[in-house]
């Protein structure tokens, strides 16, 4: 064959090659797609690492149970959801006597205005808290962990609300942070948490507080710190609307803030000591809600009998009082009724019945 020939024919061919080539790149993208498309659609079983074995159930102290009403899914999907197959089960570590806490605890009295006689503390029955009081004010700090409890009688404190000035959510949130801190008691799981402001309405006059919508005619706040999320689920406390760990302040004409109550029931979660555990699926835990094994933390009195569920997550239960793990649960919600329930979502078989706990 001649180069003419060669030549000649090359040039008949070549679209033809570049045809089949351009149908092989088609092919094998569209394969690798596939396999892709399908490794998105398949369900990712997790590791297991259940390394606490059987956990303690989780305590809902001042929740009631499910049951007595019939429940509904009125969501988007129309059925329970299922958020994952696994999830962390962090430790607590409990916290023992800490040497050096006398300073500490008369430290965080002075800073809340105890002085002379009112410095003495007593411990409690327990010999766990350390309770400083005066006329009108009580402090309760743990000597273990400094969580502390802090009130101020407002009724018996109507000087307060001599000349009242408007708060701001702003000025609020800083005041608080700014007094958390000046107590020592900021983690840093509620610095990178969310807060949620409440303005209140105090009339000296009934001595009633009613909650308000916005500003308007408040002369309290209240500043609550939730955790930070974890795995972008949101962490929760026992009352769901409001958290444990708040600060409720007075704004007092133009002295600025007042602080008539706080509180920080913080335990801290092991970084380093983490499980992870099967989680039972949004049908399973939606059939718990409705067959009474769920905790009704908000909206018990609720009269109707048929109550719609119009969201469902999966987040973390935040305690109040001390449990040795930090747990996963499915939160149901309904926010025009204001009702919450809670169900501890990690599968039964690894959680001990209360009659072994006991």
């Amino acid at each position: 064959m001649t180069l003419t020939e060669v030549s000649y024919f090359s040039r008949k061919l070549a679209p033809f090659v570049i045809l089949l080539f351009v149908v092989m790149l088609i092919l094998f993208y569209s394969f690798k797609l596939v396999l892709l498309f399908g490794q998105i659609n398949t369900p990712q079983i997790s590791t297991l690492n259940p390394v606490f074995k059987e956990l303690k159930p989780i305590e809902f102290a001042e929740a009631s149970s499910s049951a007595g009403h019939t429940y509904i899914m009125d969501t988007v999907e129309g059925e329970p959801v299922t958020a994952t197959d696994a999830a962390k089960v962090f430790l607590m570590p409990e916290t023992k006597f800490r040497f050096g806490y006398k300073e500490k605890i008369s430290l965080i009295a002075k800073n809340l205005g105890f002085e002379g006689p009112s410095l003495e503390y007593v411990l409690s029955q327990k010999k766990t808290e350390g309770i400083f009081q005066d006329g009108k004010r009580k402090l309760e700090i743990d000597i273990t962990n400094f969580n502390f409890k802090y009130r101020q009688d407002i009724v018996r404190s109507p000087e307060l609300f001599e000349t009242n000035g408007t708060p701001d959510k702003e000025s609020a949130q800083n005041k608080a942070v700014d007094f958390l801190k000046s107590l020592d008691r900021y983690p840093d799981d509620l610095a990178l948490g969310r807060m949620i402001v409440t303005f209140m309405q105090y009339d000296k006059e009934s001595s009633q507080t009613a909650i308000l919508e916005d500003n308007k005619g408040a002369n309290m706040v209240e500043v609550d710190f939730f955790r930070k999320n974890i795995d972008d689920y949101q962490v929760v406390s026992p009352n769901y609307y409001n958290s444990q760990n708040y600060v409720i302040m007075v704004q007092v004409g133009d002295q600025g803030y007042q602080v008539v109550g706080a509180q920080v029931q913080f335990f801290e979660k092991s970084e380093a000591q983490v499980g992870t555990y099967p989680v039972i699926d949004g049908k399973t835990a939606f059939e718990k809600l409705a067959t009474g094994s769920g905790y009704i933390v908000a909206g018990a009195d609720i009269q109707d009998k048929e109550i719609p569920i119009t969201n469902m997550f999966l987040a973390y239960y935040d305690p109040e009082t001390y449990q040795q793990y930090m747990q996963p649960i499915y939160v149901f919600w309904n926010q025009k009724l204001n009702f919450v329930a809670y169900v501890p979502a990690v599968t039964d078989e690894y959680i001990l019945s209360y009659s072994t706990v006991k």
